[in-house]
């Protein structure tokens, strides 16, 4: 379970944690590159405020995919996508450590936003981004944000997996790494799938 600290940055009231608040988001879309018409998933999402801003971006012609174990977070998601319209969304109770209900290389984009310090994912953590791996098309981008080790909110620090691991992780299962950048409480690590 996702455990924060009281001291986390106002983000409104919720029921659930979530880090978009944290940093600007516009940073996380533009280094995934997403555009009108893509595919976009967002595996974790938790209440699903990524998945609502790729959805804007990516319009009618495209897609998203949100997939979060929180049966209470997908269907407040579903709420807040219907309410604005937005039926480019397909939110969904699915365990992201288990084999994902999508087409092989089906996804232009995808996010696993503060999911890979959650002890059960961690431990499959492999077995999530091989996943991942599989659904993303050649030359994909998918984007990992963690807490990083000096923020004085989010999970334990001892939970906090550094950016060198999540690396070393994403290229052991054939990524290529596109860089880390710092967002303060957070940091954002990019990688791509490799075209051939």
């Amino acid at each position: 379970m996702q455990t924060w600290r009281h001291s986390d940055p106002p983000a409104g009231k919720r029921r659930h944690p979530s880090s978009y608040g944290m940093q600007d988001p516009q940073i996380i879309f533009d280094a995934l590159g997403l555009e009108p018409g893509d595919a976009f998933l967002d595996a974790g999402c938790g209440l699903g405020e990524y998945a609502l801003e790729a959805a804007r971006i990516v319009g009618p012609t495209g897609m998203v995919h949100a997939f979060d174990i929180t049966p209470g977070c997908i269907e407040d998601l579903s709420r807040q996508a219907a309410m604005h319209g937005l039926t480019q969304v397909r939110a969904a109770v699915v365990d992201i450590t288990r084999p994902l209900p999508l087409p092989d290389e089906s996804i232009t984009a995808g996010l696993l936003g503060t999911v890979l310090h959650i002890p059960p994912v961690a431990q499959a953590m492999k077995e999530v981004i091989m996943e991942m791996g599989r659904v993303l098309r050649p030359g994909g981008r998918l984007g990992v944000i963690e807490c990083n080790p000096h923020s004085p909110c989010g999970p334990p620090r001892s939970m906090r997996p550094t950016a060198t691991r999540i690396t070393n992780a994403l290229e052991a299962c054939g990524f290529m790494s596109l860089g880390v950048q710092d967002m303060g409480y957070l940091y954002l690590a990019l990688f791509a799938k490799p075209s051939s």
